[in-house]
């Protein structure tokens, strides 16, 4: 049985499930069907979709024997102080993918998509910030939630420190930033680069429509479903119960803006040091796009 050696490691709301698509079409990568396993994150709290048993896990990866580029995307890996050593005891020679977009907006979205699968039940942004003390105490915790950690927005919007575990366990060489917004105005160059990466081939035919490209992988992932073990069918149908599309979001307000900006700027400045990115538009209100 096979364990990966490449995983998309974060962030949420940040273009992870759109390139796992892109991704999925090159004949040498091997992409579980079961998006979001978790099994690494062994310090946060399980949600009802995360997989535990190693076991069930390894099956994720029936068929994947004789693809060089073998993996699966989890974006909370970034964010367990876990997950870093656990994924390289497993596999050190892994291959990293994070993705990162800005953090104001990345938060908005992530809210907006807490609010329609039932994570969350405060409907107002910054109140929904405010409650992030009595959450970390456990109080205010809604009825319907999953994931309790999501709730812990600012604190999931710091790269820096998600972003160090991984550089100092795994080395720069087996770490690759996307950003969003270059993924957003360019999926293929984006890709291109990714399988570069991976040292897999360059010049493999992908779409990057994402319509057609679900109907190019479809028949890959039919089979995927035939073999996949029975809880991890239970559990790919319980979540696409979810909605995870729609519902518009009230503008952001300029001064909750002006402050969630100071308050992420050391974060970026460190962040861009780290990576050798350039995260200063970021710093400025009304930055990054609004999905």
């Amino acid at each position: 049985m096979m364990i990966p050696n490449f995983f998309i490691a974060g962030m949420p709301r940040s273009g992870t499930t759109s390139l796992y698509t892109l991704l999925k079409q090159h004949p040498q990568i091997y992409l579980s069907l079961y998006k979001e396993p978790l099994f690494f994150c062994k310090d946060l709290e399980h949600s009802p979709y995360s997989i535990t048993s190693e076991e069930v896990y390894r099956t994720l990866f029936d068929g994947a024997e004789g693809y060089p580029a073998v993996g699966e995307g989890s974006v909370w890996y970034l964010t367990s102080a876990v997950a870093a050593d656990e994924i390289h005891r497993q596999s050190p020679r892994a291959k990293i993918v994070a993705m990162l977009r800005d953090p104001v907006q990345m938060l908005r979205s992530l809210h907006s998509l807490y609010l329609r699968t039932g994570n969350e039940d405060i409907e107002d942004f910054s109140s929904a910030l405010a409650a992030e003390t009595d959450r970390r105490e456990g109080r205010r915790i809604p009825a319907r939630c999953y994931f309790k950690e999501g709730l812990l927005y600012t604190e999931t919007a710091r790269y820096y420190p998600k972003l160090k575990r991984f550089w100092e366990r795994f080395g720069k060489e087996q770490v690759h930033v996307v950003m969003f917004d270059d993924f957003v105005a360019d999926p293929l160059r984006e890709c291109e680069r990714i399988f570069a990466f991976l040292g897999v081939d360059g010049d493999a035919d992908i779409e990057a429509d994402l319509g057609l490209a679900k109907q190019r992988i479809r028949p890959f992932v039919l089979e995927q479903i035939r073999r996949a073990h029975p809880e991890v069918k239970a559990k790919l149908s319980r979540k696409m119960g979810k909605t995870h599309l729609g519902a518009k979001r009230a503008p952001l307000e300029k001064k909750l803006e002006r402050s969630l900006r100071v308050a992420f700027q050391e974060d970026l400045l460190e962040t861009g040091r780290l990576t050798g990115l350039d995260l200063s538009g970021w710093g400025s209100a009304g930055s990054g796009r609004d999905g």
